[in-house]
């Protein structure tokens, strides 16, 4: 029987204890993820539909989390709209040929079939569907419009995104056209996910903290909540994580989410206030945490769990992604600690 607590934490049901995932738990701290991209790259381990299941389950059986996040990347998906991506090491994707005109946007492709150049994704999450069946649920996800845009037009990775600010300021229309169709691809990616049996949908806006709550409420929610209210057909869980969107969160509740990740920049309490009984809540313990002595990770996860205790529901996570080189034991342990003391918590 397939442990649930994740999804019924999602839904704001009764759990036994609270249930834990981390962002990034498929990746670079794990030797057996080492060891499986010792012959390959990342592009081609994520185009690999064997290997990027293999990956996706590892924290599964090594650190005990109670849901499994897909092993992709949110840049993949832009290629079927005609985007060139390229992975060179030691500094990320880039994109060839960015969007930097109307023109460039107009040309843009939304395949119909979502399948066109995406389909290792969706054999990657029969695999996983079927291998983690009894065991926990598998959470599919895509990059938001803003985040995904942001990269198209810079080209590449960026700390401020000159380019994409440039360009959604001072041509309204060509951003609108661009992230009309990120939008329209990414819920067409994300619905061709759960019907491969991803038991619930995140969206990552890792880059929502770009512009203040004004702009925010105008330039990003509305794609977001497009996209979101597209999704509710499929039944499954949905997860909007706004990074660095720190001043919206009166905006963000009503984004339609079933719950709302939060990263370390949140005061986990206040943002529980906030959000009211309507979501859950995810997050968001500092991810730094997993290289403190044992007993200050557990007092750490006790003060996280107390903070989210007045949720509708609460899973656990890192404020970010496990940072390469944590010790593998410090994040078997948080696991352990948090179902641990979410039992003593609650008693």
């Amino acid at each position: 029987m397939m442990n649930d607590t994740f999804l019924r934490a999602c839904r704001g049901e009764k759990t036994d204890f609270t249930p834990i995932w981390m962002m990034r738990q498929a990746g670079r701290y794990l030797p057996q993820y080492q060891k499986s991209l010792a012959k390959t790259d990342f592009l081609t381990a994520c185009r690999t539909p064997e290997l990027a299941a293999e990956i996706t389950i590892q924290p599964v059986d090594e650190i005990g989390v109670d849901a499994a996040i897909f092993y992709s990347d949110i840049t993949t998906t832009v290629v079927p709209m005609g985007i060139e991506l390229h992975y060179e090491k030691g500094k990320g994707p880039s994109y060839p040929n960015p969007i930097r005109t109307t023109e460039d946007a107009d040309r843009l492709i939304v395949p119909e079939d979502p399948a066109d150049g995406l389909s290792f994704v969706y054999e990657a999450q029969k695999i996983c569907a079927r291998e983690l069946e009894n065991r926990v649920p598998l959470i599919g996800f895509a990059g938001a419009p803003f985040t995904v845009s942001a990269y198209m037009v810079e080209g590449k990775g960026s700390n401020s995104f000159v380019e994409f600010r440039r360009f959604a300021f001072s041509n309204p229309g060509g951003y609108a056209t661009l992230m009309d169709k990120v939008a329209r691809h990414t819920a067409n990616y994300l619905k061709a996910q759960a019907a491969a049996g991803a038991n619930a949908l995140m969206l990552f806006d890792s880059h929502a903290g770009l512009v203040g709550p004004g702009d925010f409420a105008t330039m990003n929610l509305p794609y977001v909540r497009q996209i979101i209210d597209s999704l509710k057909m499929t039944g499954v869980p949905i997860i909007y994580l706004p990074f660095g969107a720190h001043g919206s969160l009166d905006l963000i509740k009503d984004c339609g989410a079933d719950v709302i990740a939060l990263d370390y920049g949140f005061r986990l309490e206040e943002a529980v206030a906030e959000l009211g009984q309507g979501v859950s809540v995810q997050g968001n313990i500092e991810p730094y945490s997993l290289f403190l002595p044992r007993d200050e990770i557990k007092r750490r996860v006790t003060a996280t769990l107390e903070a989210g205790k007045g949720a509708r529901g609460h899973v656990f996570n890192l404020g970010h992604g496990v940072p390469q080189h944590s010790p593998v034991e410090n994040v078997k342990a948080m696991v352990d600690f948090v179902h641990e003391m979410s039992q003593v918590i609650a008693s």
